[in-house]
């Protein structure tokens, strides 16, 4: 493997996470920037350009108390300027209470397979599909959870997050 190969995986890499940041902090422009001008996405329920989902996400997502993105390393596959690259994902997505004060936790497992293309020096995603192998949901109950500390961090779906100030 070359140097080049190996500074292109990172920056598919990186780029993967954050999309994956962006999504579970829903940051508009985060997101956006993963893709290139004319990049697509396709999750099935939306399809449209990644600046569009991106937008699409910071106004459907928020109905969920929280969401976290865990995904594996990706399998890329270099031919020059592209690369076709499977992400394996499993996504939680913690419902707000309803009426009775319930919870919910919408487990998904899926992947997503993307064309990434490197555009003046910059690896992005040219095209994105959602694919979903499963889904789950289980009761939430917040009260059978750890109670955190006073003074604890506690992340923030917004810019407010640790992860935006630093250490």
């Amino acid at each position: 493997m070359t140097i080049e190969e190996l500074i292109a995986r990172a920056e598919i890499g990186d780029v993967l996470k954050r999309l994956a940041r962006g999504t579970d902090r829903l940051d508009e422009a985060l997101m956006a920037s993963c893709y290139h001008p004319d990049g697509t996405d396709d999750h099935n329920v939306f399809r449209g350009s990644g600046a569009e989902f991106a937008r699409w996400v910071v106004e459907t997502l928020p109905h969920f108390d929280a969401t976290m993105h865990f995904i594996g390393d990706p399998y890329i596959r270099l031919d020059r300027d592209v690369a076709h690259v499977d992400t394996y994902c499993v996504a939680h997505h913690i419902s707000r209470p309803d009426e009775a004060g319930q919870q919910t936790d919408l487990i998904l497992g899926l992947r997503y397979v993307d064309r990434f293309e490197q555009r003046a020096g910059r690896w992005l995603i040219a095209k994105r599909v959602c694919a979903f192998d499963w889904s789950s949901s289980v009761p939430f109950d917040p009260a059978l959870a750890y109670r955190f500390e006073p003074g604890w961090t506690i992340g923030a779906r917004d810019r407010t997050d640790i992860a935006y100030r630093g250490v």
